[in-house]
């Protein structure tokens, strides 16, 4: 059995991992932690284990005194407006966000920042010594999907004004599957809905829309029905794929790229947070619009916080999180979903041709090692070896620069594996990189070596 604690969030398998003894001890320790009677937000996801899972939490918290808000099971960004609108002292989300249907986990956020692995490291040895108040508290159920609703038509009121813009929605499933369709409708999307009927086993596709793999019957769909834009969503709705008209997979990277150009020229010098893990193509494009790039570790957590403590504009991270100032740094599917609409119906040109006007880029996918076909630490060891006079840069795992790229390797903060990444800076640059990396890492190179294949087929 795996540790289901994480860096800033718990996630495994059911109930092995992550099992209802587990959340209600989690549960009693955060109620223990804030003042008898704070109003915490409780709300998950529509995976089966879900419901216990969240009964059981809610049970930990009422046990030591706190005021819980049952939310139900919703997506995770309209819990995160539930708790701003309800002004809670906390949100515990019951979710495993990508992962596949086995798992679950619990996301979650004390006041108005997500924790720091320094501050769930101290949660976890609160639960492990299960010293928790006991004092009964109580409960009460809302459903923050009408304040959700009309909030998100007001914001988006700008978009019926769109002429017949056809989109396929694939919400794989999960939790967008009956809102997303009927939010598009109302503003006047011509709407094709793919697996939008929640089914929390996942039957179509994998709940983590960030694998190519994943988005395949999109595609077809895309280009059967010559639609102008396919939008996939993951497990719990706050990460967002596309495809063009093409029938094309739009990378993370010329997502972020575009909706920094969008984005920051009506705000000059804005800070703008991306993952260490994005092409450079990213940063080049922030400085073009005159933004200020800043650098952040890959994780949902570390770059929402760096939203809110640097005040930045927008934040972008190679999953598919797109965080923005406007939603006091926090991320929503949904939302990044239709901000890309609009971009597309503004800028006047299909997105595949939006796709051409970025500057070009060499890089791998992330690719994913097993940490039983080779640790972290031996990864480390042997680019060192091979990259001696490299420049090193440690914000999140290892970024090894040289003259024709770099090579990032880094510990998943939610699965065993090592993802690592290469970026050359023309295609020769990056094919020296990859097999420089081939010869050092024989245990693994049948599996690099795949992955890249796999995504020349997109």
């Amino acid at each position: 059995m795996s540790s289901p604690w994480k860096a800033c969030d718990i996630r495994g398998v059911y109930p092995q991992d992550v099992s209802p003894e587990l959340l209600g001890r989690v549960g009693a320790s955060v109620g223990s932690t804030l003042p008898a009677g704070a109003r915490i937000l409780v709300a998950g996801d529509f995976r089966t284990s879900t419901p216990a899972l969240k009964a059981a939490l809610a049970e930990g918290l009422m046990g030591s005194g706190a005021f819980v808000l049952d939310a139900g099971q919703i997506p995770t960004p309209v819990a995160y407006l539930a708790h701003r609108h309800w002004r809670t002292a906390a949100v515990l989300i019951v979710t495993a966000s990508h992962n596949p249907p086995d798992y679950n986990g619990l996301k979650l956020m004390l006041g108005d920042l997500p924790p720091t692995p320094d501050d769930f490291d101290r949660l976890r040895r609160r639960v492990e010594q299960g010293a928790f108040r006991q004092q009964q508290g109580a409960t009460e159920t809302i459903d923050p999907v009408p304040a959700y609703q009309a909030w998100i038509l007001e914001r988006w009121e700008q978009l019926r004004h769109v002429p017949g813009m056809v989109v396929i929605l694939d919400a794989g499933n999960g939790a967008w599957a009956e809102l997303a369709p009927q939010f598009f409708a109302e503003l006047g999307f011509n709407v094709h809905r793919l697996f939008c009927r929640i089914d929390g086993t996942f039957p179509h596709r994998s709940p983590d829309c960030a694998r190519p793999g994943s988005l395949a019957a999109l595609r077809k769909e895309v280009v059967r029905t010559g639609a102008h834009l396919g939008i996939a969503w993951d497990g719990d709705g706050d990460r967002v794929a596309f495809v063009d008209g093409s029938g094309s997979i739009v990378s993370t990277d010329e997502v972020s790229a575009l909706l920094v150009r969008w984005l920051v020229p009506k705000a000059p010098q804005a800070k703008v947070v991306y993952d260490i893990k994005l092409s450079d193509t990213v940063r080049q494009a922030i400085l073009g619009c005159g933004g200020q790039p800043i650098m952040e570790r890959s994780g949902h957590a570390f770059i929402k916080r760096t939203m809110i403590e640097r005040d930045c504009l927008f934040g972008c991270e190679a999953s598919g999180h797109y965080f923005y100032r406007e939603l006091h740094g926090g991320d929503d599917g949904l939302f990044a979903a239709l901000m890309m609409t609009e971009l597309v119906s503004q800028c006047g040109a299909p997105l595949a041709e939006l796709r051409r006007t970025l500057v070009p880029f060499y890089a791998t996918p992330d690719l994913r090692i097993p940490s039983h076909l080779l640790g972290y630490t031996e990864i480390v060891r042997r680019l060192r070896s091979i990259l001696a006079s490299a420049k090193e840069v440690a914000i999140d795992g290892i970024r090894l620069e040289t003259p024709e790229g770099h090579i990032l390797a880094r510990e998943s903060v939610t699965e065993p594996v090592v993802t690592m990444r290469l970026e050359g800076h023309s295609e020769d640059s990056l094919r020296h990189l990859i097999d420089a990396c081939l010869k050092a890492f024989p245990e693994a190179a049948r599996e690099i070596s795949r992955q890249i294949d796999q995504m020349k087929e997109v």
